[in-house]
């Protein structure tokens, strides 16, 4: 809502700063809103005698995780390797990483994780005849969760 008085009367228009999209009236109502809606929005109060004032407001859509891109790897024994797993997410997703339905943690079998905020990277620095197989990366925040299957093969 974005309130503004004034004589005359102050006309209240909000605009999404992005693509555009703008409204009349103090209240900005939007309906079935969507993750593409989220973003910064505008409401401009004018009345066509004082300079017109202006209010930023930052709209965030909650949605559940999904992921965007997997990377499989192929590596010899002896060498390093990586998987990448990126997922979209609001509020951000947590990551995991299994394999053979067992969660893996940093430092098991000479394994790194590294997270970040939409992305996780699963780095073998010694691949073992062990470490070849399926792994799942597992994404999750407090309205759902996702999962998808990534493959470290031999070369």
């Amino acid at each position: 809502m974005c309130l503004a008085v004034g004589k005359p009367e102050p006309t209240v228009t909000w605009r999404q700063l992005r693509d555009g999209f703008s409204s009349e009236g103090e209240l900005l109502e939007i309906t079935e809103i969507n993750r593409q809606q989220a973003g910064e929005y505008e409401c401009i109060t004018s009345n066509g005698v004082a300079i017109p004032d202006s209010k930023k407001v930052l709209i965030t859509v909650n949605y559940p995780p999904f992921i965007t891109d997997v990377k499989n790897a192929q590596s010899q024994v002896g060498k390093s390797a990586i998987l990448r797993c990126q997922a979209m997410a609001e509020p951000p997703a947590e990551f995991e990483w299994l394999k053979d339905d067992k969660r893996l943690t940093v430092g098991m079998e000479g394994l790194k994780i590294q997270n970040e905020r939409t992305w996780s990277v699963l780095l073998f620095s010694n691949v073992t005849s062990r470490h070849y197989g399926n792994y799942t990366c597992l994404v999750s925040n407090k309205l759902g969760t996702y999962n998808s299957s990534v493959r470290l093969l031999s070369k």
